[in-house]
């Protein structure tokens, strides 16, 4: 069975900002997308353009802001509403800066996050974070463009905990394209850390409310376990051939982890209708494994009496559970050291968190090192094929011209020797017609 401990956690943190010579620290809660700096710290100059006060800091459109200032770092502030966060981060990021504050309605923040990613996130590459509306006022009181001394803010995202062996949990949904994507990406990271992380997955259910006030004593077409275990797909039966989809992945990742990814990747990209599932899965040799059939069947509760699709399920429970503790809202996400990830699933930004919550960090300084080198060798590698793709070329181009070249020479002087043979024989003719004469 799996066992883990979920830490109590808050979506806010807190960050530094310096005012008049003042230290000031305020919370923040940080937004579900762009890309989060884990394990380092930031600085920056706070910065509320005229532009943007004149508009209630809206930032959803930046043709009528003017230039940020030419500073090394600089952190806008905005105020929600009016457009999307995503907008709002990726308005700012245009205008050159590092990262966003935007400023709630709400006098306090609750561990509800606001700052959801709209689909759109992909594009936004700073961090942004949400303070409180008397924290924001109260810096927009002192941040103006044209400020002489400029506030300066720091923000860490260290997490303050380390532990030796931390345990990640990723978050799985058969339903969107770019969990697999993050699947596929992550699968060498995994590798790399799986002896000094404590890696379990979870797949998307739910529980049906109407079925819980009824005890889970009938059956549900889009449920098993009378309701317990949900997913509401359009179409009969095929929120259950989800779930039971879901168990038989599990059960590789119980049996074999390595197995695991392989399968994923063959589902992806084979497995494309739920009502063939079933039968897409068995043609895979993993699947086929007998293995995987006992774990399916030894993870239901035994009661001959109940009907399957009315049973518990000790793997299902686990899903239900970790939903219900983690915090987490969407689907595919991950969960480190008990503290959901926020920001773009990328396996890049997803390994810098694992890392950062890591006490020892040999492996991934090494990991570090590896892919600051490798963008290095493979551009000198691609420059030397070019290079030499051109060179080739240009060389096999000039032997085609000095080819042409000789053999046109050769024609030149074949056809003037020729000329040259005529005109002797023309002359020598009229010279011998003339003596006749």
């Amino acid at each position: 069975m799996l066992i883990f401990s979920i830490l109590s956690y808050l979506v806010t943190a807190k960050f530094q900002i310096y005012m008049d010579g003042q230290l000031r620290i305020l919370n923040y809660s940080l937004a579900n997308f762009g890309h989060i700096p884990y394990g380092r710290t930031l600085g920056g100059f706070l910065v509320a353009p005229q532009e943007l006060e004149d508009n209630q800091l809206d930032l959803c459109n930046k043709s009528n802001i003017q230039k940020l200032p030419d500073l090394e770092s600089v952190w806008v502030v905005g105020r929600i509403g009016n457009c999307s966060a995503t907008t709002k981060a990726y308005v700012a990021q245009e205008l050159g800066a590092k990262l966003l504050i935007i400023i709630s309605k709400k006098a306090n923040l609750t561990n509800v996050m606001e700052l959801n990613n709209d689909g759109m996130g992909f594009k936004v590459h700073i961090p942004t974070i949400e303070i409180a509306k008397q924290d924001g006022e109260l810096l927009l009181q002192e941040i103006t463009i044209t400020s002489e001394s400029r506030q300066y803010g720091l923000i860490s995202f260290n997490d303050s905990k380390k532990v030796e062996k931390p345990e990640v949990i990723l978050f799985i949904s058969l339903n969107d394209k770019s969990g697999f994507k993050f699947i596929r990406e992550f699968q060498q990271y995994y590798k790399i850390l799986e002896k000094q992380v404590q890696f379990y997955i979870s797949y998307e259910v739910e529980v049906s409310k109407r079925d819980k006030r009824m005890n889970f004593t009938q059956p549900n077409e889009q449920c098993m376990g009378g309701g317990r275990y949900c997913m509401q797909i359009r179409g009969e039966g095929l929120g259950r051939q989800v779930i039971e989809e879901q168990l038989r992945q599990h059960c590789i990742w119980i049996n074999n982890a390595t197995q695991w990814f392989e399968y994923m990747d063959y589902f992806d990209k084979n497995c494309f209708q739920v009502q063939h599932y079933a039968a897409c899965s068995n043609e895979n040799w993993i699947m086929k494994q007998k293995v995987i059939g006992e774990c399916v069947e030894n993870s239901y509760e035994k009661d001959s009496k109940k009907a399957r699709e009315l049973k518990e399920n000790i793997i299902m429970d686990q899903w239900v559970g970790n939903k219900s503790l983690s915090g987490i809202t969407y689907f595919p996400g991950v969960l480190v050291n008990g503290k959901p990830y926020h920001g773009n699933l990328e396996a890049e930004s997803v390994t810098e968190d694992i890392c950062s919550n890591m006490l020892d960090q040999t492996v991934c300084l090494a990991l570090q090192q590896q892919e600051d080198d490798s963008p290095s060798n493979g551009s000198e590698i691609n420059w030397a094929m070019i290079a030499f793709a051109v060179v080739s070329c240009i060389l096999f181009g000039l032997f085609l011209f000095m080819c042409y070249r000789r053999r046109l020479k050769m024609q030149m002087q074949q056809e003037l020797g020729q000329q040259v043979n005529e005109m002797v024989s023309q002359y020598i003719k009229f010279y011998e017609t003339k003596n006749e004469k």
